[in-house]
């Protein structure tokens, strides 16, 4: 649990969320799969956590790129930023 966030695994490749260090501004979310993801330039590919989130009602959680491998491998994504609301049940 994170901070009264629900979360569980739904396959053996997902990872549960980390903070980097005591001042992350947030949680670190990581790719379920079982091996290298290629993206071709100029697409864009839906890629899993294996995660699934219950959170507090009257929050969201919100999916930002990670500034390092943004700026270097110019990933982000599609949409910028991601928004979950608390009662997304899909």
């Amino acid at each position: 649990m994170i901070k009264n966030i629900k979360v569980k695994k739904l396959n053996d490749l997902a990872r549960f969320p980390t903070r980097g260090s005591s001042n992350a501004a947030g949680y670190d979310l990581y790719a379920a799969t079982d091996g290298p993801v290629y993206i071709l330039p100029h697409s864009t590919m839906k890629i899993g956590t294996g995660l699934s989130f219950e959170l507090p009602e009257g929050t969201f959680a919100a999916i930002f790129a990670r500034s390092g491998i943004a700026a270097r491998q110019g990933l982000r994504p599609a949409n910028c930023v991601g928004v979950c609301d608390s009662d997304y049940r899909g």
